[in-house]
């Protein structure tokens, strides 16, 4: 009797706890998705005046006083700004889907443990882009720089954060093959007994 009061009990706080996560996953994925078109909306000037600064050294037309980057560049400039959010908002999307499923008692499904294999992936791929988008970006205002004034930046550096979450994308690809081996053993047990 006390068994199947402890697992109700369980059971009710598992379903309490995924669905606040996966209300919580999903509030940050809409905030971080409406985030950087508001401060390119709102702060235009100084998001625009901190790439130009950024590239500047290389490329000192940027920091002439009257200079204004094309439209293409532009665009560019905000397409790239967008990009890690956008990934980080597709993982938030099936940390929420996750969550959601485990409070509805799915816990041991194959959906499951790939969208954790997924949320691992893209915790991977989001700081490694880092690099790539600040070098696409310089390659965005060089387009309308004159020739014999275009330069090229590379970054192949990564911070501390990033490696955080790099660590945080394999520990999450490594339990979903965890969580793969101990649904095969379930199983296999299951069909023996």
């Amino acid at each position: 009797m006390d068994n199947n009061l402890d697992s109700v009990s369980t059971n009710g706080r598992l379903r309490s706890i995924g669905a606040f996560a996966a209300l919580l996953a999903w509030a940050v994925a809409l905030v971080e998705f409406g985030c950087t078109p508001l401060l390119w909306i709102f702060d235009y000037s100084n998001i625009l005046d901190s790439h130009l600064s950024t590239y500047g050294s290389q490329m000192p037309l940027l920091l002439a006083p009257d200079y204004q980057p094309s439209s293409l560049a532009t665009g560019l400039l905000l397409v790239l700004d967008m990009l890690p959010a956008d990934l980080m908002v597709v993982a938030l999307l099936l940390t929420g889907i996750f969550f959601m499923r485990l409070s509805k008692g799915q816990i041991w499904i194959e959906s499951n443990i790939k969208m954790l294999w997924w949320m691992g992936l893209l915790f991977i791929i989001s700081p490694l882009l880092a690099p790539v988008i600040y070098t696409l970006q310089g390659l965005a205002l060089a387009i309308d720089m004159p020739s014999g004034e275009r330069a090229i930046s590379i970054d192949i550096g990564i911070s501390s954060t990033a490696v955080y979450e790099i660590i945080q994308g394999i520990f999450l690809c490594a339990f979903s093959l965890i969580v793969a081996e101990s649904k095969a053993i379930n199983d296999e047990n299951k069909s023996i007994i």
